[in-house]
């Protein structure tokens, strides 16, 4: 949904080769274990990256940070893992002392398969605790970062039940709230698309970052929510219903808003504002995720 109002603004492929707009010493000599297959599915195998520090000794399990991508047909995400965006972002984790796990996950088809493309994140997680030996990561020391359309299902499984596994949880100009666009009209195009499933309110409850907060306990991890003031205002709502009941229940939570930002604004707004952002979530990540 919001993938394709973005990306159409771009010649095919330019986005999808865009570095993040910040860098810091180090990042280009990580060390990458790539193509690791965590699933197979219809025959198809889901595969993960992970970024190590330039000096990891090979031994040693450090935190690491779930990158779960955004949304998109399906021909479009097949090599998500790979774009300029989570290979930056992984190499930024890795620089900053930490391990980047990127991977695929399926496309929810306009929202028609949320539950398939969720259940790849949650596979996903499950396989890196498991194999947390073999690729050198703490299981108990893990943050979720989640963007864009990938919000639904990247909030749900870093939010739901709290897990305790989950010691931070980033949502950079993420969906947080799907019930939202069903509240409020779609602004009016020449090409509109199509129409929305219908969900119960359960299914708006099972993908929503606000929702897994709302009824969730008081043990939620701290979270790091980020707005692009000229994202579109139904995403920007959702958001501010995340913010909202996040206060309301008291949760730890840090707030960014990039008031000149456009949506992706980690590749596409090369400013200082975007850079203070980039650089304050590597911080947060970095606190929350080696604090005792």
């Amino acid at each position: 949904m919001e993938e394709k109002e973005n990306f159409e603004e771009q010649e095919p492929g330019d986005l999808r080769l865009k570095l993040v707009v910040y860098a810091i010493p180090g990042m280009e000599e990580a060390i990458v274990q790539k193509d690791i297959t965590y699933k197979t599915v219809d025959g198809n195998e889901l595969k993960l990256d992970v970024y190590y520090p330039s000096d990891y000794d090979g031994e040693t399990r450090l935190p690491a940070v779930i990158f779960v991508h955004g949304d998109g047909p399906s021909e479009f995400l097949k090599d998500a893992k790979d774009w300029g965006e989570y290979t930056s972002w992984g190499q930024l984790a890795a620089a900053t002392g930490l391990i980047g796990v990127t991977f695929n996950h399926r496309s929810t088809e306009m929202l028609t398969r949320l539950y398939e493309a969720a259940s790849d994140v949650d596979d996903l997680i499950e396989f890196v605790r498991d194999d947390s030996k073999m690729l050198g990561i703490d299981a108990n020391r893990i943050a979720i970062w989640t963007c864009s359309a990938g919000g639904p299902i990247g909030l749900r499984s870093a939010l739901r039940d709290a897990p305790p596994y989950v010691r931070c949880t980033v949502s950079y100009f993420a969906i947080s709230d799907l019930k939202v666009y069903y509240e409020e009209p779609e602004e009016e195009t020449e090409f509109p698309g199509p129409p929305l499933p219908a969900f119960s309110q359960e299914v708006f409850d099972e993908f929503s970052g606000a929702a897994h907060v709302s009824r969730g306990p008081g043990t939620i991890a701290p979270m790091l929510i980020v707005r692009a003031g000229l994202d579109d205002p139904r995403l920007n709502a959702s958001i501010a219903r995340l913010v909202t009941v996040a206060v309301a229940k008291n949760v730890d939570i840090d707030f960014m808003n990039h008031a000149t930002g456009h949506h992706a604004f980690d590749l596409l707004d090369d400013n200082a504002r975007s850079r203070e952002i980039i650089r304050a979530t590597l911080e947060f990540l970095r606190e929350h995720l080696t604090e005792s």
